[in-house]
């Protein structure tokens, strides 16, 4: 079997982007910002190995991968691990479209 390939949507890098540009904007500095990042990062390269480590949602093939106050969600394929959204899992839930 091939090794599967991380995929971001558009929607996903720009929710990311907007939680990291936050975190730059109150703490005046990008030091937390950038080990978010790195965090982030690390967990989600992790997804290829360990495909299934998210909890499962209510829609079919979509997991949810928690990083600190943060909710990864992302669909699983054959050979594609698609970034669906980034969460911050403070704000209301009601916002949140997959």
């Amino acid at each position: 079997m091939a090794e599967r390939v991380i995929i971001w949507t558009s929607i996903a890098k720009i929710e990311l982007k907007h939680i990291l540009e936050f975190y730059n904007f109150r703490n005046k500095t990008k030091t937390y910002s950038q080990n978010l990042f790195r965090k982030i990062q690390s967990e989600i390269n992790l997804l290829i190995l360990y495909p299934t480590i998210g909890k499962k949602t209510d829609i079919i093939n979509v997991r949810g991968l928690i990083i600190e106050n943060h909710i990864v969600y992302y669909e699983l394929n054959e050979n594609q691990i698609i970034i669906l959204s980034v969460w911050d899992s403070r704000q209301n839930p009601d916002r949140l479209k997959l």
